[in-house]
């Protein structure tokens, strides 16, 4: 009797969680593309919106989207975040220098944990995800170096 009481609160504990249809954001109409640029001692080196498979190239550096991940349904916290899974290439070889797994927000790169091995050959400080849609499998980041004193 125990064992049937158990089970039935387990199914109506997991029946408490009904995921809700996530807001998607809409894609931008128009990005920057490869643009140094300089705001609030930031240096951006690019800003892009590519989708799943899709990828950029500009001298020593490719970028391309390998992967959208939706948020784990009924989670909080890092696993309840969109993700956007990024290859760093160089063209000249297609050698993979970085693969790393991103959600919305800062990332900085090259400074520990979790990506200390993606800076000295792609050459970036940071990271910026600006949105994922994981309905139309896109993201919009920004790719930053350190600011020049």
């Amino acid at each position: 009797m125990f064992g049937l009481t158990l089970l039935a609160v387990a199914f109506v504990y997991a029946g408490c969680c009904s995921p809700q249809e996530r807001a998607q954001p809409a894609r931008p109409e128009k990005v920057d593309g490869w643009k140094d640029s300089y705001f609030s001692g930031v240096h951006s080196v690019g800003e892009f919106v590519l989708s799943k498979g899709e990828s950029i190239e500009k001298g020593q550096l490719g970028i391309k989207v390998i992967d959208i991940i939706p948020p784990k349904p009924c989670s909080e916290g890092y696993a309840a975040e969109p993700k956007v899974v990024l290859t760093f290439y160089r063209p000249s070889d297609g050698k993979v220098v970085c693969e790393a797994t991103f959600a919305p927000g800062g990332t900085v790169l090259g400074e520990g944990p979790p990506y200390p091995y993606c800076t000295s050959e792609i050459g970036l400080s940071a990271i910026y995800v600006n949105a994922i849609n994981t309905k139309d499998n896109w993201a919009w980041f920004d790719l930053r170096k350190k600011a020049s004193p």
